[in-house]
């Protein structure tokens, strides 16, 4: 989760500790974000063995055409 301009994982604690109760004002105080740095398997193949700029690729092969792909400042 951002906050600021850094990753939070405390505030990504707090959110996921919420009771139901506070789920929908919590999730609105501190929205959540989807950040992927890398693919170590994709459709049950194994890509240990496969450079990381290879694993980039499949990575991004992945969210393409998503709503997830390229999004704010995750982009490359």
């Amino acid at each position: 989760m951002w906050t600021g301009d850094q990753l939070s994982f405390e505030a990504l604690q707090r959110r996921t500790a919420a009771s139901a109760a506070k789920v929908k004002s919590i999730s609105q105080a501190l929205p959540a974000h989807f950040v992927a740095f890398d693919a170590l398997q994709v459709a049950g193949e194994e890509l240990l063995r496969v450079l990381y700029a290879g694993r980039r690729v499949r990575l991004e092969e992945l969210f393409t055409g998503s709503n997830l792909a390229r999004h704010g400042r995750c982009a490359r």
